[in-house]
């Protein structure tokens, strides 16, 4: 009897620790998917705001770097090979050669030079850093084939993702409102509709916030994208002229950041990032009165350079 009751025990001890190991391999499996999701988030956050600011020809760099080819020839080589189908001719003639034999020498001698020539040829790429700035910059010169291509990258990126998320329980209305809303975006820039592509991809990246909480993000990233995400809506409305919801917007912005600053733990090492992103999005709010476009996107301009650092 002792022994069956000794045996059982041992099976009982065994089943629960291939459980529990199994448990384990379960949990971790799913902290690799959530942290595979949100790197890919944070590449739809990169692409959705990169097409953004094209809109209005905006950069988040100070300088972008240009480069020219520029094309080179050097003659020292065919000079030298003139002197010799000179050489040649006379040669030719001394031997009593007919015409057409020395006529043939000619061409091949003059083809000899012109291949020279060619060989010395060269090409250089010169490279200069250019200036970016947001007063000087057209924001109807809008490179409409360049955001056609990255809203199409983001279509592509997109569809990975779905299937990363539906090995998670996110919400399906999310995952459909990001869908049905880069859908309009596709046919909004497809058609090259300025005031319907900045609202739609607003409405765009509104989601990526609801699919960070949906995963279990962490806070701080969650709260952070929730700022960017006030901040695009404020951004897509001054092409309307709408200060009141763009006030209404950079308002929430300002809330919504205040749960990072009482962020203990996460304000523990970024302290000065986030004070200075805090001073920053003051910045914007109190230009809100002068209702002017260029201010406007100035300031909007150096909040978004110092959230990328958070």
């Amino acid at each position: 009897m002792k022994k069956i009751i000794t045996i059982f025990l041992l099976l009982t001890l065994l089943l629960t620790v291939i459980l529990g190991l199994t448990g384990c391999d379960n949990q971790t499996n799913i902290d690799d998917v959530k942290s595979k999701i949100t790197q890919e988030l944070n590449y739809l956050d990169t692409k959705i705001i990169n097409i953004l600011n094209k809109l209005n020809n905006i950069s988040l760099q100070n300088y972008t770097i240009t480069s020219e080819e520029i094309s080179l020839g050097q003659k020292s080589s065919s000079g030298s090979s003139g002197e010799s189908s000179s050489s040649g001719g006379e040669s030719s003639g001394g031997s009593g050669s007919s015409g057409p034999e020395s006529e043939g020498q000619q061409e091949q001698s003059n083809s000899q030079n012109q291949s020279g020539s060619e060989s010395n040829k060269s090409n250089i790429t010169t490279t200069k850093m250019e200036p970016k700035s947001v007063l000087e910059s057209d924001e109807n010169d809008i490179d409409w084939k360049s955001i056609k291509n990255e809203i199409e990258i983001i279509n592509e990126a997109w569809g990975v993702v779905i299937l990363d998320l539906s090995t998670l329980n996110v919400n399906n209305d999310n995952i459909l409102g990001f869908s049905s809303a880069l859908d309009d975006s596709i046919l909004s820039i497809k058609d090259e509709k300025k005031p319907e592509t900045l609202t739609n991809l607003a409405k765009l990246y509104s989601f990526i916030p609801k699919i960070e909480n949906s995963i279990s993000a962490e806070n701080s990233t969650q709260n952070i994208k929730q700022v960017k995400s006030y901040v695009i809506n404020a951004y897509s409305l001054v092409e309307q002229d709408n200060w009141t919801e763009i006030q209404t917007n950079i308002s929430e912005s300002e809330e919504t950041f205040n749960n990072l600053i009482n962020d203990m733990e996460y304000m523990k090492d970024k302290e000065y990032k986030v004070n200075k992103t805090y001073v920053l999005i003051k910045e914007l709010q109190n230009s809100l009165g002068y209702k002017d476009k260029k201010m406007f996107y100035i300031k909007y301009k150096n909040l978004m350079e110092s959230i990328n650092t958070l």
